[in-house]
């Protein structure tokens, strides 16, 4: 089966990030699952309703590019992501071929749950909902917060999904020629999420294979994080992340927390993080070399 890992990289300023902290973990992890690479750098729609919007809509379009239409699979990855290339095969893990690969948003580490001083459990989508304002905890929520109907409680992270263009092209442009953006929608996740879950369309992967960099900082690395809680959304706080951390250990400190958290999971996802990537360099495979690295 010929199969290509596939993105969306509009602008300079994101190609060159993709360029300086991806291409070697995606191409490395590539040559050993013989996947072909497919970066696209400009606009599949170049519509008034198209600029209107953020370009990440245009995943949706993807299925129906030249380049891409000839596979059999195709792995969208957003180009916030790092992958480790010691990873399995993510197109193998898909067990029903006329399905989506996806991740549950809320499968792994978001829906788990710790104790705390109140005495009541508290998930890690809650610590999330308390420090950045987040509308949601659970899928529902996550749903009716754009008046969609919260009758189902999966999501899919639309970050990473495995895809095949001659079997799920229809759905996706439906979803981009249907739905408009709305105020408080994180792009197009809600909409698509939505009519591929009320479709019955998943086949729903491990959770390392979209893991989510807010979910290792809230679960392991809260030292990371200022010490007074931020009421900005995730995107704004996160430009002022460390500045509690004498600035010649910040660097150096975040790129082993990353590279820890690379090394635990398959696919290390940066939504709304993006700038957390300057730090990152890779020097590590296992955990065995992040020893004594400090």
């Amino acid at each position: 089966m010929n199969k290509a890992i596939a993105t969306l990289i509009i602008g300079k300023k994101y190609q060159e990030r993709w360029q300086a902290t991806c291409k070697e973990n995606w191409s490395r992890y590539a040559e050993n699952h013989s996947y072909d690479i497919i970066c696209i750098s400009e606009s599949l729609d170049e519509s008034n309703r198209a600029l209107a919007r953020s370009p990440a809509w245009q995943k949706c379009l993807i299925l129906g590019h030249e380049k891409v239409k000839q596979y059999h699979q195709i792995v969208w990855i957003d180009s916030d992501v790092l992958i480790n290339p010691y990873a399995p095969c993510i197109a193998s893990q898909v067990r029903e071929p006329q399905k989506v690969g996806a991740v549950e948003m809320f499968s792994g580490p978001l829906g788990e749950t710790f104790p705390s001083p109140s005495a009541k459990l508290e998930s890690l989508a809650d610590r999330s909902k308390s420090l950045w304002n987040w509308p949601f905890s659970t899928g529902k929520e996550f749903y009716k917060n754009v008046s969609l109907s919260d009758n189902f409680s999966e999501v899919v992270q639309t970050g990473v999904m495995v895809l095949s263009p001659k079997l799920h092209r229809d759905i996706l442009e439906y979803v981009y020629h249907t739905y408009e953006h709305r105020n408080g929608q994180a792009f197009e996740m809600e909409c698509l999420s939505y009519e591929l879950v009320k479709a019955d369309l998943v086949d729903w992967l491990d959770y390392r294979f979209n893991r989510l960099w807010i979910e290792c900082i809230l679960r392991d690395y809260p030292f990371l994080l200022p010490s007074e809680p931020s009421k900005n959304k995730i995107i704004r706080h996160g430009q002022k992340y460390l500045n509690h951390i004498s600035k010649l250990s910040k660097k150096k400190l975040t790129d082993r927390c990353i590279n820890t958290a690379l090394i635990n999971n398959y696919f290390l996802h940066f939504a709304g993080m993006a700038q957390f990537m300057n730090d990152f360099e890779p020097y590590a495979s296992s955990w065995q070399q992040l020893r004594g690295s400090l």
